[in-house]
């Protein structure tokens, strides 16, 4: 369940089309004249995501099975 729950989270933070949420939120930005393109959400997303990734199987690994 934890890892289940580890990797929905990290599913959306990588690339915009990752969550319905976060293309929502860029559609907003847009209207108010904001714009941010995926090559800019994947510069952070990217590196990241690795990190939460290896701190999810640090933390997987000292839990209890």
């Amino acid at each position: 369940m934890m890892a289940l729950a580890a990797g929905s989270t990290i599913a959306g933070n990588m690339l915009i089309l990752g969550a319905a949420s976060n293309v929502i939120v860029i559609q907003g930005a847009e209207k108010e004249g904001e714009t941010l393109t995926f090559c800019e959400f994947a510069r952070v997303g990217v590196p990241l995501t690795l990190a939460q990734a290896v701190v999810y199987v640090v933390w997987l690994s000292l839990v209890p099975a």
